[in-house]
């Protein structure tokens, strides 16, 4: 996978998760996380082409296995939860450090 194929699937899964959180705003509309998560997750989306191609080739590196995918699920919904991140960028830095156990969380 190229960067920029690994970089457009990334912006794709977080623009989807986004979109499933904007889902459970309505659901929901008394959890205002919801929406604010949704807002947060299309940030990410967007700055997905600012992550320099040796780190989107590490994320893209560890997406197949059954534990990481486990692990990036799960902080892609603590998005806006439990985790704040400033971009797609440091989100990515995160899921790196985690999955090689690296991580001070």
């Amino acid at each position: 996978m190229t960067p920029a194929e690994a970089r457009e699937q990334l912006a794709v899964d977080l623009e989807l998760t986004a979109d499933w959180r904007r889902r459970n705003a309505c659901q929901d509309p008394d959890e205002p996380r919801n929406a604010e998560a949704a807002a947060l997750l299309d940030n990410l989306a967007v700055s997905v082409s600012q992550i320099d191609d040796d780190m989107i080739d590490c994320c893209a590196s560890l997406w197949d296995g059954a534990r990481e995918a486990e692990i990036w699920s799960e902080m892609k919904r603590q998005v806006g939860f439990d985790r704040w991140p400033e971009n797609a960028a440091e989100f990515v830095a995160e899921f790196i450090a985690t999955t090689s156990g690296t991580s001070s969380r």
